[in-house]
């Protein structure tokens, strides 16, 4: 028997009412693993979706045996392992093998137990296929094979990550490299424009800080870049504004915004500012810096500056340093707050 509690999170894992994937919190004990999933699992694998379980290496066989016990008995349904790694001699059979697998899993309402390594080896295997396709027409086969696979796969899968906030982290991202070495996009200017906004945005904050003193915490006490905490919203887009007006009148070197003509100008400072932009705005911008590396240039400062999702939005305003309370006997007797060290935003400023 189900608890009401489960039973309204496992409806609402089936049939999310905001009609996108989800994540959801449940306190340690409250049968997430032992009731919920196999709850979904057996109801989504419904004959027409591949349900993968989707869970971490050392939790895997734990997920497999838990499943074989609560639906591989009466419910008999069929609980599926087919780890899939790189070092796999991959051949054409051998990929329709594996597909045959999953459609079997589809077709007998199963339940596919996969690790986050199983789904990023398949999506990278393809990947270096695809690439070195035109070395052989046995790897164009194999690159056609896989593609086929993984499109489909991608179409029919529903999956339950157990663990989220774990499978959800950087590290089971998508990062591979592949083919020569080469330099990064937009090298060097990529990290020397983002010295010279760090520049302008030290002195244009002292300047503002003088006359909006409470909108801003700036500590100089450490070496280095100053410590800059923005606390109001109209701060930031004056300080973005100001910084913009600088890129315009050649206070960035080796970014000549100053060359663009006039109507130009607008279009590219609304796109570097608002996060929501008309296509005509993009299509002049695009149309009248194609053949050059300045359109990446503008792309790099809207990461900046953009109002709401920008990149200094995010560090000036959303992040701070943790508050804790400890004593301070030369104030007082109470316990007051003090600032504990948690990460160092200021480094990006210094190139490190």
């Amino acid at each position: 028997m189900a608890r009401p509690i489960q039973v309204a999170i496992a409806r609402e894992m089936i049939s999310p009412s905001s009609n996108r994937s989800i994540s959801l919190q449940l306190n340690m004990g409250e049968g997430k693993s032992s009731v919920i999933v196999p709850i979904v699992a057996s109801t989504l694998a419904d004959g027409s979706n591949l349900m993968r379980v989707v869970t971490l290496k050392p939790l895997s066989n734990q997920m497999f045996q838990l499943l074989v016990t609560r639906l591989s008995g009466l419910p008999n349904r069929p609980i599926f392992y087919i780890p899939f790694s790189r070092s796999l001699h991959m051949n054409t059979s051998l990929v329709r093998i594996i597909g045959g697998l999953y459609r079997r899993c589809v077709a007998d309402g199963g339940v596919l137990v996969v690790q986050p390594e199983h789904i990023l080896s398949q999506k990278l295997m393809h990947i270096d296929f695809f690439l070195t396709s035109n070395r052989s027409h046995k790897k164009r086969s194999i690159a056609h094979e896989l593609g086929t696979l993984q499109d489909w796969v991608g179409n029919v899968s529903r999956d339950v990550f157990d663990e989220s906030d774990e499978i959800l982290h950087v590290r089971y991202q998508l990062v591979y490299t592949a083919g020569e070495q080469m330099l990064v996009d937009y090298h060097p200017h990529r990290w020397t424009i983002i010295q010279q906004v760090f520049s302008r945005l030290q002195a244009h904050a002292g300047k503002l800080r003088a006359a909006f003193p409470k909108m801003f915490e700036f500590d100089t006490t450490l070496k280095g870049f100053p410590i800059i905490r923005i606390l109001s919203s109209a701060i930031f887009r004056q300080i973005s504004s100001l910084i913009i007006d600088d890129a315009f009148e050649g206070g960035l070197s080796d970014f000549p915004l100053a060359v663009l003509p006039s109507p130009i100008r607008g279009a590219t400072r609304r796109f570097i500012a608002q996060r929501e932009v008309s296509s005509d705005d993009y299509d002049l911008i695009h149309s009248h810096c194609e053949g050059t590396t300045l359109f990446k240039g503008i792309l790099l400062l809207r990461g900046l500056l953009m109002e709401g999702e920008g990149i200094l939005s995010y560090v000036l305003k959303e992040r701070r340093w943790r508050a804790d309370y400890g004593l301070d006997p030369s104030r007082t007797l109470l316990a007051v707050p003090y600032r504990a060290k948690v990460g160092c935003i200021h480094l990006a400023a210094e190139g490190r």
